[in-house]
């Protein structure tokens, strides 16, 4: 389980302060710079920029101070037999993701809970925390590769898509949301997440058909409208060859549980 053993969120210290541990603080140190900060390694003097990170391991060299103003966003924290590096975070050196708000904003999201615990607060840290780490690694993903921001344009679209998989999506209005082509959508499409748009949106409508089916106020006519489909027959024959049964069939399944 992840543990937070101290942590501030947007904390000024005086420009003079200095943070030298020369054999490490003991714990895992994860900072957000949010002005720039001249950072000594073992061999060299590096500035931070501000919107760096930098995530020290429990017995790595920690010598930095401020170039100007100290401000800095900061959690020490343990991880049992767990190691940050799963999650694709570089260790000891400086690093730029994509996001620092939205790091940030988890940060203080941390703070508040490990300032005022409530119920279940250990295993609350534990998830922030995590959440903190794998949101860095993903954010490092990014503005890496010249793909990256038809991407992210295509993450939206696809998440509009399939949250809304009730409504009418032709493959026109598909690609006006990326403003491509039919070839072209198609081709970045299946790059991206390695299926069709298709083959997602009637997996999505499967999902939320199966989850109506199990409310006894819904019927099976009205769970097809609500997933999209504008024929029962076509639901029936389309939910019969994904389940195996027909709805109605897998509705009694379910009550029967």
């Amino acid at each position: 389980m992840y543990r937070i053993h101290y942590c501030e969120f947007s904390r000024q210290n005086q420009s003079t302060d200095v943070i030298y541990r020369p054999s490490g603080s003991g714990d895992w140190l994860f900072l957000l710079f949010l002005a720039p900060m001249n950072v000594t390694f073992s061999d060299h003097t590096e500035t931070a920029e501000a919107g760096s990170c930098l995530l020290y391991s429990p017995d790595a060299y920690q010598n930095y101070r401020a170039a100007g103003t100290f401000r800095n966003s900061y959690i020490h924290f343990s991880c049992g037999e767990d190691s940050p590096s799963i999650y694709g975070i570089p260790q000891n050196q400086i690093f730029y993701p994509a996001s620092p708000d939205t790091i940030n904003r988890q940060i203080q999201a941390l703070q508040e809970e490990y300032l005022t615990p409530s119920r279940c607060s250990e295993e609350m840290i534990d998830l922030l925390l995590r959440r903190l780490l794998i949101t860095t690694g993903r954010l490092l993903e990014k503005g890496t590769h010249p793909t990256d921001s038809l991407r992210s344009q295509f993450q939206q679209a696809r998440l509009t898509i399939l949250s809304r998989c009730e409504e009418d999506w032709d493959i026109q209005r598909m690609c006006a949301l990326v403003n491509m082509g039919k070839s072209q959508f198609y081709s970045y499409y299946r790059r991206f997440f390695e299926a069709s748009p298709k083959d997602e949106l009637l997996a999505a409508r499967m999902d939320r058909a199966r989850n109506l089916l199990t409310n006894e106020a819904v019927q099976v006519q009205q769970a097809a409208a609500l997933c999209g489909f504008k024929s029962i027959c076509h639901f029936t024959r389309y939910f019969r060859a994904v389940c195996g049964c027909t709805p109605g069939e897998y509705r009694q399944r379910a009550i029967r549980k």
